[in-house]
């Protein structure tokens, strides 16, 4: 039997490893271990059969084949890397408006549970719904797939700017979640700021209480019709994202 269609196929599902890490849930939920690796190598088997190879290369030896591997592994963690940094700021904006509108719950360090994290739980699965609602999912397999054009199976390796790539996208994680909150941001300034003022105007008005129930009713009313903004700013981040994850593979 021939070794080079088995070789592609192991190679292509290692670069599949940080792409099916990921992509997002629906409910939250994380896969199991097993299916994980099925869909890694259904997806990265599945492209790498296919890529064209111009000439079937030697044997390589133990050492190179371990090589080949981890590149081609890191490769993926890159990429996966590059979607959960714009969906995370869909988490990151929901942390951020709950301080606002006085919805704070205990911070956490992975994906937001419901019961202890609701409004950031909520702008995670709304990050999901639209990255699915508007085919960025297609965008990823498509940027995975080309990635074999660019670097075929078992010669994947990160570019030069791959530092400045990963620092670049980060720095877009977090002004996407400002301006996302930004709006929030603006109200809590104001609503302090006028209940500051009344006061100075009206010492026995208890101004905390009052201006705590106003803070989160408007709050709610503003993240109600607060949809179409989100949605935009998450557009325009899943459509660059194809192209900053070619950014990361070595020509």
């Amino acid at each position: 039997m021939p070794w080079e269609p088995i070789l592609l196929m192991v190679m292509g599902s290692l670069r599949a490893v940080g792409i099916v890490l990921a992509l997002p849930v629906p409910g939250g939920h994380p896969l199991p271990p097993m299916l994980r690796a099925a869909l890694s190598f259904l997806i990265g088997g599945l492209v790498a059969s296919v890529t064209p190879v111009a000439a079937p290369p030697p044997m390589p030896t133990m050492v190179a084949l371990a090589s080949a591997a981890f590149h081609e592994l890191l490769l993926g963690l890159a990429m996966g890397l590059l979607i959960r940094t714009v969906l995370s700021a869909a988490e990151l904006a929901g942390r951020l408006i709950a301080n606002e509108i006085g919805l704070m719950a205990a911070p956490g360090f992975d994906v937001p549970i419901p019961s202890q994290e609701p409004l950031p739980a909520f702008m995670a699965f709304f990050g999901g719904l639209i990255f699915f609602a508007m085919h960025a999912h297609e965008g990823v397999l498509s940027a995975f797939a080309h990635s074999f054009v660019i670097a075929p199976p078992g010669a994947g390796g990160l570019s030069p700017a791959m530092a400045e790539t990963l620092v670049s996208a980060v720095a877009r994680l977090l002004d996407l979640a400002l301006r996302m909150a930004a709006p929030f941001i603006a109200l809590n300034f104001v609503i302090t700021f006028a209940f500051a003022i009344l006061g100075r105007a009206v010492p026995k008005m208890n101004v905390f209480i009052m201006s705590y129930a106003m803070r989160s009713l408007l709050g709610m009313l503003m993240l109600a019709g607060g949809g179409a903004l989100f949605a935009r700013y998450l557009a325009g981040a899943f459509e660059r994202l194809p192209w900053t994850m070619l950014e990361l593979v070595a020509r």
